[in-house]
């Protein structure tokens, strides 16, 4: 994945929140020169995962299987026992039409997921048991305020305002219908780099080509600022 690739999508999703009337806070818009002029927000931002991420669940193919997120809010995982503090987590994502995230499920996280604005976001559901195999179980998920009862592959349409809310391991697979769709997260705290499984597990992400200048800051450029508070 080129830099000029990885930018062109920053760019699409910072025009659909701006066509759907949703903001972003000014870090989004950070480049490195703001990250080393403050560098405990660096660190934060670091620390967190926050910011940018532009994933290729597939090799070559992010049209199809791919996803752009920003993550706006992320507290500190290891203080869940605590019951204290910011125990949640806020993520925009943007889905081009027909762009499909991959089934995956979390061992802890509970997240709400919300359509908030462009198409149609459908979900595609499963319940696993612990080691991530697939379940005949039917199984419940809420809508909004109501309940569903659902089984094994059952879809979920979200229109435009409406949000599913999926326990820990119930598998899922979304992605957009009838043009992009600027959806959102809202969970609990977690760490991303344990608590994502997907089916089958993904390759290790490629880095990142560096074709031109940088212009925005995304996760996998997060480790050069981890040591600017020192």
């Amino acid at each position: 994945m080129k830099r000029s690739f990885v930018e062109s999508r920053i760019e699409a999703m910072l025009a659909a929140c701006e066509r759907l009337g949703q903001r972003l806070p000014p870090f989004a818009l950070w480049g490195e020169d703001d990250y080393r002029a403050d560098p405990a927000a660096a660190r934060r931002i670091a620390e967190r995962g926050l910011g940018w991420n532009i994933i290729e669940f597939k090799p070559g193919a992010f049209a199809a299987e791919g996803l752009s997120v920003f993550t706006l809010r992320m507290g500190d995982w290891r203080k869940l026992g605590d019951g204290r503090g910011r125990l949640y987590a806020e993520k925009a994502l943007f889905a081009e039409d027909g762009q499909r995230t991959p089934l995956h499920y979390h061992v802890v996280k509970t997240e709400d997921v919300i359509n908030r604005g462009g198409g149609r976001f459908v979900v595609e559901l499963v319940k696993v048991d612990r080691g991530g195999a697939p379940l005949k179980e039917r199984f419940r998920a809420v809508k909004d305020v109501k309940t569903l009862e659902l089984g094994p592959g059952d879809r979920v349409v979200l229109e435009p305002g409406e949000s599913l809310t999926l326990p820990p391991f119930v598998a899922h697979a979304f992605w957009s219908e009838g043009g992009a769709t600027l959806a959102g997260e809202v969970s609990l705290v977690n760490d991303d780099a344990s608590d994502n499984y997907f089916l089958p597990p993904l390759a290790p992400p490629r880095p990142i080509e560096e074709d031109k200048p940088r212009r925005y800051v995304t996760v996998r450029d997060h480790s050069r600022f981890l040591e600017l508070a020192d």
